[in-house]
C-alpha cells in the first residue's frame, strides 16, 4: 500500500475519508482502497482510517461527455432489429409517408 509519509500536520489541506470520497463520488470505496494499494491514488492513514486529499481526488475526476446526436442515433439503428415490410409501411404511414 502506498502511503505519504509526509507528517500530517504540514499538510494545509483538508483530507477526506474514503467513506466521505465515495459519497461525494469520487468512485466506491473498495475502488478507492484498491486505487490506493496500486500506488494510483495518494492517502495518509490516521489511527486506522486512511485519509485522501480533496485535490488528489479532483484529479481524477473527469467528466463523462454525452456522445453526440448523430453517434447515439448510429448506434440505435446498428443494434436495432430489421423490420418486417409491414412495420415499414406502417411506420411510413405514421410519419406522414403514403403507404
Amino acid at each position: 500500500m502506498s502511503l505519504a509519509t509526509t507528517p500530517i500536520t504540514t499538510s494545509p489541506e483538508p483530507l477526506i475519508s474514503l467513506k466521505r470520497a465515495a459519497a461525494l463520488g469520487y468512485g466506491g470505496y473498495s475502488t478507492l482502497r484498491r486505487d490506493i494499494k496500486a500506488g494510483l491514488l495518494p492517502a495518509v492513514k490516521i489511527g486506522n482510517r486512511l485519509m485522501v486529499r480533496s485535490s488528489d481526488l479532483e484529479v481524477r475526476a473527469v467528466p463523462e461527455r454525452p456522445a453526440p446526436f448523430e453517434d447515439a442515433v448510429k448506434h440505435i439503428v446498428a443494434t436495432a432489429p430489421p423490420l418486417t415490410d409491414e412495420q415499414v409501411q406502417r411506420l411510413f404511414a405514421l410519419l406522414g409517408g403514403a403507404a
